[in-house]
């Protein structure tokens, strides 16, 4: 396949805004990248046992309830770039109190402040309302996703790559494994306060409310499909959670790897789907959003069955690998979705208010998932999360097979 063409469609369309709007996300996504993997391992190595460290994780969780409705909303009323500097900022200010402390009530609220800047991925209210606000065209909006998922990609694999710094610090400045790690939040700190520069500079494509309110006043269908993608992306996100959220706590407890370890298979499994992401809107053009979304959430929950019942690191990362990959591959797909079944007015209302729902359920897992590493199983969490997984295929099945809104030439709208 002749990837040229593909390359240079994803790029039409794209101006100084979706640079600037990339370049933000590019450089938060690294943060992340590194974040997600050393987190849970720091706290263990300051001294925090399972429970607690699934405590202080849940707590952004937690946080993360409001945040999507209360900034979609807003977004659709007062535009989306105060928001999306707000969550830089959130996001620095989480980092610098990762660096200056160890105290348990100073890491919860740093973790509840974070949680507050952790919704402006592609597929979160805030950014999906700037690209729906922004690109009016179905295929550009798609093509827009797939350039976001891609550089995401990217910048989550150097990010992962940076998760072995720590061992580079503690050989070169002589600190303690946990100390190492201090360096790291110092330079998340750095690279969130330059994307905060990239989302200031970004222009407002502004929507009016009422628009938004009349919609969704004059017409029941609507909320009723809030309702039911509320409780599909419900389904996922508590999988996800159950799976991901203490992961590299339960590679470090049950096979002893440290962040040095795991950033290369976290770097290979942000580096996989990348290829894919070029042929994403042929795949759509081909089949539709929810026949691949079907296909992936059953392949991730059988992915995530043999991460918990894999004897050896070996053997679960590579499952861990093929988890992962999967559940990024069919992201930008899901996110165009969200697009196709919501007027373009309310996208961020939808999206904000599906994605608070879907927090709210998943706020439990690291909770649950931390106990059950402490006093019982460590695969339990995953055959859980398997099991939801293909819950949430079957969803999509019974829900949206019939009425996937890429194959209705009316294009109609929720």
């Amino acid at each position: 396949m002749n990837i040229l063409p593909i390359r240079h469609s994803l790029l039409k369309g794209v101006d100084r805004d979706v640079y600037l709007l990339v370049s933000s996300m590019f450089l938060r996504r690294v943060v992340q990248g590194f974040l997600q993997i050393v987190r849970t391992i720091y706290l263990a190595l300051i001294g925090f046992d399972p429970v607690t460290i699934g405590l202080i994780t849940g707590v952004g969780t937690i946080v993360s309830m409001i945040e999507p409705a209360v900034f979609g909303l807003l977004s659709d009323r007062y535009g989306r770039k105060l928001f999306m500097v707000l969550g830089s900022l959130t996001s620095s200010i989480r980092l610098l109190l990762y660096a200056v402390s160890r105290d348990f009530w100073v890491l919860v609220v740093a973790q509840g402040i974070g949680a507050l800047g952790e919704g402006e991925g592609a597929g979160q209210p805030v950014v999906s309302g700037y690209i729906a606000d922004k690109v009016k065209d179905r295929v550009k909006r798609t093509r827009i996703f797939s350039l976001i998922a891609i550089t995401n990609s990217l910048a989550t694999t150097i990010g992962s790559l940076l998760a072995a710094t720590p061992v580079y610090f503690e050989s070169v400045f002589k600190l303690s494994r946990a100390d190492a790690h201090i360096p790291l939040f110092w330079i998340g700190v750095i690279l969130n306060v330059f994307s905060l520069i990239a989302a200031f500079l970004l222009r407002e494509y502004r929507r009016d409310l009422r628009v938004a309110v009349r919609y969704i006043a004059s017409s029941r269908t609507t909320l009723k499909e809030i309702a039911l993608y509320s409780m599909v992306r419900s389904t996922d996100g508590l999988a996800m959670s159950f799976v991901s959220s203490l992961a590299p706590l339960y590679f470090y407890l049950r096979f002893g790897a440290g962040s040095e370890d795991l950033a290369l298979v976290y770097a290979i499994a942000r580096f996989l789907p990348i290829p894919l992401y070029f042929v994403a809107p042929l795949i759509v053009d081909r089949l539709g959003y929810v026949k691949p979304l079907i296909m992936v959430k059953a392949a991730s929950g059988l992915s995530a069955l043999s991460i918990g019942l894999s004897w050896s690191f070996e053997l679960s990362s590579i499952s861990f690998i093929s988890y992962s990959a999967l559940t990024e591959i069919g992201m930008p797909i899901r996110q165009a979705f969200a697009t196709e079944i919501a007027g373009l007015s309310i996208v961020g209302s939808l999206v904000g208010i599906s994605n608070s729902i879907r927090n709210m359920v998943r706020s439990i897992a690291p909770i649950i998932t931390g106990y059950l590493f402490q006093f019982s199983s460590f695969s339990l969490p995953f055959t859980i999360g398997s099991f939801l997984f293909i819950l949430n295929s079957l969803q999509f099945q019974f829900f949206y097979s019939k009425r996937d809104p890429k194959s209705n030439s009316s294009t109609s709208r929720i």
